[in-house]
């Protein structure tokens, strides 16, 4: 895989597959959702008082809140709180990630102290999208916390999360950031109880493509990235470990031995026995967001772009989009530039202009530079700090990985987004010790928990004292081959309920566990997996039904459901349970 680091400007790791065969809308309900008889629920208490009072800072400043929402709903005012000094405070608004503005009210003068100014009309939110609530303060002087969003922290009530503040001084939303700072701009939000959402792209997605992957319920994509597959035993060998597809194939690839077995490919070469076509890799890192011409090249050939310091990153995926035939999906994966180096807008572009399935390589536990405040900390600190080992190789964030790709959709969930998890070494020079077979699975799980519609495995060492093309194959993978083959099984085993509706609104926990609920025949699952490298003890709640016990699927245990609460523990990092639940009734699920 390339990687090209910010401190030169195309600074490309060779391709190292050759070399080793010698020796990876934010729609609004067009309803308001009907309110219950839950509490109305804000970020931040009235006993809540921001360290800095009154920033010195005289410039008319519009000050934000990012936040989203585990559960659809309301919004029926806006919050925020007002120093002696903020006497020119004169309208908040709530926008949708895309800087729509949903609903703007003016704000008249009145005491210090947390101020609530009402909406005309209610504001319908839905869950699983970003949101920011901002106010304009003409003279400046607004409150402040500078460090209540430090190292990745979250502000989060019920089920609200504030994920970061933002300012702007120009119009139009905020979209700077200054570090881990709060302003102390807050929503008054009435959820609207359990609802169902369908999984992104809809259920029958693949059957609008011809000749591609299944839509019947039984079948989770589940693919090896670059694969050499020429004899039936090759294909039988991934078969047994769970695999169904490959994305990017060889060469000397058989697609009919592919095809003939049941399983699934994308080749990047046209075949009328495909299920789809892959474009290329990580053009956003090698090319840049830009729309100079391009050379024909690939990176280690000589110039990319003209002129030679030009980006051209979206004319390359145009010119590679033009190669795949009308009515085939085309699939393509991008990189470091989409998640941490490109502006929204310009990743927005890379996302939503050039494939019909998209995916993103982070590879959180190998990667040696991932760390780096201007990598991961982008995603999870807001790019002020490095990250320390804890909070970097951690299993949580590909479920980081993918939310933020899915937010970069537009419209929101128009398409499915898969994601990669490595199970060999990506680096040929790297100081990291690989990925275990727990980490693997806990990877896997937290990239759908997050709504990943697909995983593909990098399976290829290119570093460590065993190089490999394929650790499934040889003696490399013998530590996560068991591992990997448990995981597939229970993920097709699941698969019926992967791709049934989520159900927003239904259970949340306390953050010590990342989690998502499903409804499939008459049952509620929910998927839960650690977000702390140390673990801990989860409560997680739910928002209705008469349940007094659930079921965690594979460990053979049951746990005491009481006052609609129950509590599990999460050992570490690598920790996941998955839960039923047959209690349903009294959830009107709608």
């Amino acid at each position: 895989m390339f990687d090209r680091r910010p401190t030169a400007r195309w600074l490309v790791v060779p391709i190292l597959v050759a070399t080793i065969l010698a020796s990876s809308c934010t729609g609004v309900p067009s309803e308001v959702p009907e309110p219950t008889d839950s509490p109305t629920e804000s970020l931040w208490t009235d006993e809540s008082v921001p360290t800095v009072i009154a920033d010195p800072n005289s410039r008319s400043i519009e000050v934000a809140t990012e936040f989203t929402t585990s559960s659809s709903g309301i919004v029926t005012a806006a919050r925020f709180f007002q120093g002696a000094q903020n006497t020119g405070a004169v309208s908040a608004t709530l926008w949708s990630a895309d800087g729509t503005a949903l609903g703007t009210t003016p704000i008249d003068a009145g005491a210090d102290g947390w101020r609530e100014v009402p909406f005309d009309n209610p504001i319908p939110i839905q869950a699983d999208r970003n949101y920011v609530i901002s106010y304009r303060a003409s003279g400046g002087h607004y409150s402040a916390d500078p460090d209540a969003f430090g190292q990745g922290a979250t502000v989060t009530t019920g089920w609200l999360t504030a994920r970061r503040g933002l300012f702007t001084y120009d119009g139009g939303i905020p979209d700077q950031s200054d570090g881990g700072t709060a302003y102390f701009v807050d929503v008054v939000f009435e959820p609207s109880g359990p609802t169902l959402r369908t999984i992104d792209g809809g259920e029958d997605y693949y059957g609008t493509f011809e000749n591609s992957l299944p839509t019947t319920p039984d079948f989770f994509p589940l693919a090896v990235w670059f694969a050499r597959v020429a004899s039936p035993a090759e294909v039988a060998a991934d078969r047994a470990l769970g695999l169904n597809t490959y994305v990017e194939l060889t060469e000397d690839s058989n697609l009919r031995e592919i095809r003939d077995s049941g399983m699934f490919a994308f080749p990047s070469r046209t075949d009328p026995l495909m299920a789809g076509q892959f474009t290329t890799d990580e053009a956003d890192m090698w090319a840049g967001a830009g729309e100079a011409p391009w050379t024909g090249r690939l990176p280690g050939d000589g110039p990319i772009c003209v002129p030679a310091d030009a980006e051209c990153g979206y004319t390359v995926m145009s010119e590679f989009g033009r190669k795949v035939p009308p009515g085939v999906l085309a699939f393509t994966n991008y990189g470091k530039g989409v998640t941490f180096w490109e502006t929204r807008e310009a990743a927005q572009r890379f996302v939503n202009d050039f494939q019909d399935v998209v995916s993103v390589d982070n590879y959180w536990f190998t990667d040696e530079t991932i760390c780096q405040a201007d990598q991961g900390g982008v995603l999870t600190t807001n790019g002020q700090t490095d990250l320390s080992p804890a909070e970097c190789h951690l299993a949580a964030n590909y479920g980081i990985t993918t939310r933020h790709v899915r937010s970069l959709v537009q419209p929101r969930a128009a398409m499915p987004v898969w994601n990669f998890v490595e199970v060999g070494q990506p680096f040929s020079d790297n100081g990291t010790a690989g990925i275990t077979g727990p980490e693997i699975r806990a990877s896997v799980w937290s990239s759908i928990i997050n709504g990943a519609r697909g995983i593909i495995y990098f399976a290829h060492n290119f570093g460590g004292p065993c190089l490999s093309y394929n650790i499934f194959r040889d003696r490399c993978g013998d530590t996560v081959r068991d591992e990997v083959t448990a995981v597939n099984e229970q993920i097709t085993r699941l698969a019926p309920v992967l791709n049934a509706p989520f159900v927003d609104g239904f259970a949340r926990s306390d953050g010590t566990a990342d989690v998502a609920a499903k409804y499939f025949e008459d049952s509620l699952y929910i998927f839960a997996g650690s977000t702390r490298s140390t673990g801990g003890q989860a409560t997680i709640s739910l928002s209705c039904g008469d349940a007094t016990r659930v079921e965690v699927l594979d460990e053979d245990r049951t746990i005491p459901v009481s006052d609609n609460t129950f509590r599990d523990n999460f050992d570490d990092g690598n920790t996941v349970h998955l839960y039923r639940i047959d209690g349903t009734d009294g959830c009107a699920l709608k």
